[in-house]
C-alpha cells in the first residue's frame, strides 16, 4: 500500500552549501528571501547560516538512520553536495523512508541509473526523485522535450552542450575521473554501452559551428527517454582537445596526475566577471523516419549561474506542491522552468527534406 506523505512536513532543506555552487546559490537565495533551511556536515555552517538569517542543520550523510531525525519536518531536500550516488545513497534512502522529496545535481549515467532503479520504491512512498537538476542535464532534457513536441513522431534525439571558461575544482575532478568511462546511448529503445568520443556531431549557434564528441557518460539516455520516449538518444559535448584525448584513453598518466593535483592546477571556480559575462549553449535535434529534422537551441547564462537559477525555480515549485512521485526528470516542469531566467533564449529551426 502506498504510504501517505506527512502533511506537517513543510520545510525545504538545501544541503551542501559550503562548496562553490552552494555559495553561489546562497547569495541568490538570500537575495530572493527563499524559505529554506541550510544543511552541511561542517560546523562552520553555523556562522554562514547566522549571516543569512537561516536555520541550519549539521549532519553527515554516511548513515541512513542518523540522517532520518533531521528530516522529520522536511518536505524536500535539495542536495548540492557530492553528486556521486555512492556517497549520496544513504541520504536518498533516508528521504524515501521519511516521505521526503529529493533533488540533486547528479547528471552522469552511473548515478542516474541508480536513481532510476529506485523509481518503484519512491513511488510506493510518495516521494519524488529528481536528479540532474543543474546545467549538465536540465536544459538538454527540456530542449529535447520541446523538440519532441514540435516534430511529430521523432525516432532520433541528439543532445549537446557547450560551455566556456573555468569550471570549479569539483566539476573538473568529476569530469577527469569519468572521462574515459564507458557510458550508454539509447538504441531502438534499449541502453547500449558506448565508448566516449567515438563519434562527432556538429551543432550551430549564432553563425558558428561547434563540433562535438560523443559524451555517453551523461544520463540523457535515461532522463530524456523518460521525458520523450524517443527510442534513439545520443549525447554530445563541446570539449577542449586535451579532454577529448582523455576520453579516448590517451595520456592516461596525465589524467590521473591532474585528478590527484586538481587544487594545484585549477582555480576554485570562475571569477565574478566570468560568471556575469559568459554564456552557454544547449541543443536538441530530433529526426523522424523521413529524415525531417528540428533543432531547439537554448542560449543560457554561465553554467553555474544557470544551475543556481534552475534550482531556485525548482524550490519554488516544491514549496507550491508542484510535485510528481517516482523518478522524475527536470523536464517535468517544462520550458517554464527556464524561460524566465535572465539570459535564456530558446530558438527553433526546422530542417525538412526537400
Amino acid at each position: 500500500m502506498k504510504k501517505k506523505g506527512n502533511k506537517t512536513k513543510e520545510k525545504v532543506l538545501v544541503y551542501g552549501v559550503m562548496g562553490f555552487t552552494g555559495n553561489l546559490f546562497l547569495e541568490y537565495a538570500f537575495d530572493k528571501n527563499m524559505p529554506i533551511i541550510l544543511g552541511a556536515r561542517e560546523d562552520s555552517i553555523r556562522q554562514k547560516s547566522n549571516g543569512y538569517g537561516k536555520e541550519c542543520r549539521i549532519f553527515a550523510i554516511d548513515d541512513t538512520q542518523s540522517i532520518i531525525p533531521h528530516l522529520a519536518d522536511v518536505k524536500a531536500v535539495v542536495n548540492l553536495a557530492n553528486i556521486s550516488y555512492r556517497v549520496n545513497r544513504h541520504f536518498i534512502d533516508a528521504c524515501i523512508e521519511t516521505n521526503t522529496h529529493y533533488v540533486d545535481l547528479a547528471a552522469e549515467y552511473p548515478d542516474m541509473i541508480e536513481m532510476y532503479n529506485l523509481h518503484d520504491a519512491a513511488l510506493a512512498n510518495g516521494v519524488m526523485l529528481m536528479p540532474g537538476a543543474g546545467f549538465n542535464l536540465a536544459p538538454s532534457d527540456i530542449a529535447g522535450l520541446i523538440a519532441s513536441e514540435l516534430l511529430p513522431n521523432p525516432t532520433k534525439l541528439r543532445l549537446g552542450f557547450a560551455t566556456f571558461g573555468n569550471a570549479s575544482r569539483g566539476t573538473i575532478n568529476t569530469v577527469l575521473r569519468l572521462a574515459a568511462e564507458t557510458g550508454h546511448s539509447r538504441i531502438s529503445g534499449k541502453l547500449v554501452a558506448t565508448s566516449p568520443a567515438s563519434a562527432k556531431h556538429s551543432f550551430f549557434a549564432e553563425g558558428k559551428e561547434y563540433v562535438m564528441v560523443h559524451n555517453p557518460i551523461m544520463g540523457d539516455a535515461i532522463a530524456s527517454f523518460v521525458s520523450t520516449n524517443i527510442p534513439d538518444i545520443t549525447s554530445y559535448a563541446y570539449y577542449p582537445w586535451i579532454l577529448v584525448q582523455f576520453m579516448k584513453g590517451r595520456l592516461d598518466w596525465l589524467r590521473k596526475f591532474l585528478i590527484n593535483h586538481t587544487h594545484w592546477f585549477f582555480p576554485l571556480g570562475p571569477t565574478k566577471n566570468e560568471l556575469k559575462t559568459q554564456h552557454s549553449y544547449t541543443w536538441a535535434e530530433v529526426e523522424d523516419k523521413r529524415g525531417d529534422k528540428l533543432i531547439v537551441t537554448i542560449r543560457g547564462p554561465q553554467p553555474y549561474i544557470f544551475t543556481v537559477r534552475i534550482i531556485g525555480n525548482i524550490i519554488q515549485r516544491l514549496v507550491d506542491g508542484n510535485i510528481k512521485e517516482g523518478f522524475i526528470p527536470p523536464s517535468f516542469y517544462g520550458r517554464k522552468l527556464i524561460e524566465s531566467i535572465d539570459g535564456v533564449q530558446i530558438s527553433v529551426v526546422n530542417k525538412f527534406r526537400p
